[in-house]
């Protein structure tokens, strides 16, 4: 675990409603197919969760599969935008190359901030995994979890 400060990001963005980790191709595919329309392929993906699985059912749960856009950026149809605050965040870069390894790596970074008794998680900023590159023919993602602390 490391303790970063992130600069905050605009995201055009698909909202996916579920159980996490589930139903984000077809947002995928429409946001990138946007984004490739509008010469805006080149952001960083970041997928923000909005819920806490302890209190929320798994079926209410809301994802904003989202790329990372200029703030002036216009938006249509089910592509939205918002901003992403920055800040501190406690953050574990991993390489996925399996998609029950990302629960894992939740559990292991709420795990380490519990035992840092400096840290402090900030429930009014959201989480989010912050994808530094995705490799599709080998299913390996470089990936950020990140969870702001105070």
């Amino acid at each position: 675990m490391q303790q970063e400060k992130l600069s905050a990001n605009w995201l055009a963005y698909v909202e996916v409603k579920g159980p996490y980790g589930e139903n984000y191709e077809p947002a995928l595919a429409t946001l990138f197919g946007w984004a490739a329309q509008h010469g805006l392929q080149g952001g960083q993906c970041i997928f923000v969760y909005l819920d806490d699985v302890e209190h929320t059912p798994p079926e209410e749960c809301r994802t904003r599969v989202g790329i990372t856009v200029p703030e002036s950026t216009r938006v249509e149809g089910v592509i939205a935008l918002t901003h992403l605050p920055g800040g501190d965040y406690a953050t574990l870069r991993k390489q996925v190359t399996d998609k029950t390894q990302y629960g894992k790596y939740w559990q292991q970074l709420l795990q380490e901030i519990a035992a840092a008794t400096q840290l402090q998680f900030d429930g009014e900023r959201p989480c989010f995994e912050l994808y530094h590159s995705v490799d599709e023919e080998n299913d390996i993602c470089d990936t950020s979890f990140c969870i702001p602390v105070k």
